[in-house]
């Protein structure tokens, strides 16, 4: 890992991005079509009918949660400079952990934290998801500088390439890893910064903020 390099162009980074989001949309919106192509079929029996409505609610909930997400994690929600509510972002990230193999454990008080914050904890936690393959638990908290993403479970990983995009090593930057790259870049905006670690089974992620919001211990 080289360390912090140039900041990645803004334009490329907004492709990285946007092919991230494409990417997590492909297999919902496939669903979504897929079933609809099937109900087109006049000579269809109840039970398929059935298996492509079910198909059909499947993905557009899964569309509508990424979405939701990527709006929070990515998008201007809120307008520039605002403050977010902790309830919302619980409330997206726990959508997409519906579809996740880890379960989460969401310990982050209610009340509004800055937009950064917000930001860069959704995709800690989303992250966190994948560094536990196969299942495991996701625990999100705050801390007195910030937020801590524990990932705990069998063959627990960190991948190099999460740890390169969190330092803000643009060096074949993936569009998986684009986020990533974000939530670094946004938390030593703030003279903070992100740190991962995997200790045993079990990944440690910090987003640290100079003037984090103060919360007190978990509900």
């Amino acid at each position: 890992m080289s360390g912090v390099s140039k900041p990645l162009d803004p334009v490329a980074l907004a492709s990285l991005l946007a092919s991230r989001v494409c990417h997590d949309l492909i297999n919902p919106v496939g669903a979504l079509g897929s079933g609809l192509e099937v109900l087109e079929d006049k000579d269809l029996d109840p039970p398929m009918r059935d298996a492509a409505n079910d198909l059909i609610k499947s993905g557009g909930k899964k569309s509508i949660a990424l979405l939701k997400f990527a709006r929070l994690a990515y998008g201007a929600a809120g307008g520039f400079g605002a403050q977010i509510p902790m309830e919302e972002a619980e409330a997206a990230i726990k959508e997409i952990y519906h579809w996740c193999k880890a379960e989460l454990d969401w310990r982050v008080p209610p009340g509004l934290a800055s937009k950064e914050e917000v930001k860069v904890v959704l995709i800690l936690a989303q992250a966190a998801a994948d560094c536990v393959p196969r299942g495991g638990k996701v625990t999100v908290s705050a801390t007195g500088e910030g937020y801590l993403v524990e990932a705990a479970g069998p063959r627990a990983m960190l991948h190099a390439e999460l740890l390169s995009a969190l330092a803000g090593d643009v060096a074949e930057l993936k569009p998986k890893f684009a986020p990533a790259y974000i939530a670094g870049l946004l938390a030593r905006e703030t003279g903070g910064g992100v740190d991962a670690a995997l200790e045993g089974e079990r990944v440690v992620l910090k987003g640290r903020f100079v003037s984090a919001t103060k919360r007190v211990a978990a509900r």
